[in-house]
Parts: structure tokens; sequence; C-alpha cells
């Protein structure tokens, strides 16, 4: 058999081969990172369509990271796929916690939903990560709408599902004259903690200058 294995050599091939096959005509320097980030975690160049950016999103992310500002996440498992290398704080996630397992059965709703309430001392200038809940997605637009809490920075919204998923992204986007919260997502039911990480991983690389 003849196949590559210098990893070197793959590294290299993989990002030259994304590029091939995708169409980043619209997109700006940075975005493109962000959107090879997300088309490496699934190998899907059609992805590219799929992503959406506010006006100004990454710059809004770059920002609140360069201010080492709070990374709220919504699943324990999205911490064990980001680089560790590249954070600047330990991010924070509840959704374990005894005091929101036990909420979350008497109020019989999701426990991220009811996570997303522990989060409100921390979501001044925060930078949110979704990708596994969108029932926490819409609890946390839902909080912002009722003015019950400080707004993020930026909203990674990256869910996957049929309930509540393509909602709660429409909802984000259709918000944003209202809540002018800065978000990137991935449109429909498309999504998934990979997603999420490789968007968290492709910001923390631009806000220190590695570009693939």
């Amino acid at each position: 058999m003849q196949y590559i294995r210098d990893p070197e050599k793959i590294e290299v091939q993989i990002w030259d081969r994304i590029r091939e096959l995708s169409d980043f005509s619209e997109l700006s320097t940075d975005q493109q990172q962000i959107v090879l980030y997300l088309i490496r975690a699934c190998g899907e160049p059609s992805l590219a369509q799929r992503v959406k950016f506010s006006p100004h999103a990454i710059e809004a992310g770059k920002k609140a990271i360069k201010k080492y500002a709070y990374m709220l996440y919504d699943h324990d498992m999205l911490g064990g796929n980001l680089d560790s290398s590249l954070l600047y704080q330990e991010p924070l996630c509840f959704i374990n916690k005894s005091s929101v397992i036990s909420m979350a059965k008497s109020t019989k709703q999701t426990r991220a939903m009811t996570a997303v309430d522990l989060w409100k001392p921390y979501l001044k200038n925060s930078i949110t990560v979704f990708g596994y809940s969108s029932t926490a997605l819409c609890r946390l637009l839902e909080l912002l709408k009722q003015g019950e809490v400080e707004k993020p920075s930026l909203i990674i919204a990256m869910p996957s599902g049929f309930i509540n998923t393509e909602y709660g992204k429409e909802v984000l986007q259709e918000s944003y004259d209202e809540l002018g919260v800065e978000y990137i997502l991935i449109e429909g039911r498309w999504g998934g903690i990979m997603f999420a990480a490789a968007a968290v991983n492709a910001l923390l690389s631009i806000q220190q200058g590695i570009y693939r």
C-alpha cells in the first residue's frame, strides 16, 4: 500500500486540500480560518455555505480573549476537545453540578438549560459556546431578551439536532439588531461538540497569529 505517513506532510496537505475543494470567495481571512477548522472537523467542504458570521463576530471574540474574558460552554465533552495549549484560562461548565442536576429534575427541564442560569455572574463580555444543547441556547436568548443578564461578547452557536436547533439559531440571527450580540453559527440542524470546539480552537489560533 502507498499512502502518506509523514505527519507534517499530512498536516500541510489537509489544509491545502480543504482550500482546493472549498469556496471561500466571500469570506475574510479570519473567517476562512474558522471555516477551515470546521470543515476539517467533518470532512465536508460544502459546510462553508452554512457558516454564518455577524458583522463583528471575530473581532469581538479576539477582543474578549485579549481581555481574558470568561468562556462558558454547554457540555463537559466540549472542554475535552479544546486545545489546552491555546487556552488562556479554564472554561466554565456547570452541567454536572449537583445543584443543576437536582434543579433540572424538579423543574422538568434540561440540565444544559438549567446550567445557563448559573452563568449569570460570568456572562458580561464573555464567550459562550453551544455544541450540545439547543435548549441552552434558547434559554440564553430568552434571558437576554428579558434583560435579565449582561450580554456576552460572542455566541458560538453550533448545537445539532431536531428540536429547538433551527429555531434557536434563527432567533439568534434575527435578534442581532435587538440584542447587539455577535455570533458565529452553523445554519440548520448541522452542528455538534466537534464543531463548537473547532470554532473555539480556530479563534484562539487567530488571536495568537497562527494561520493555516
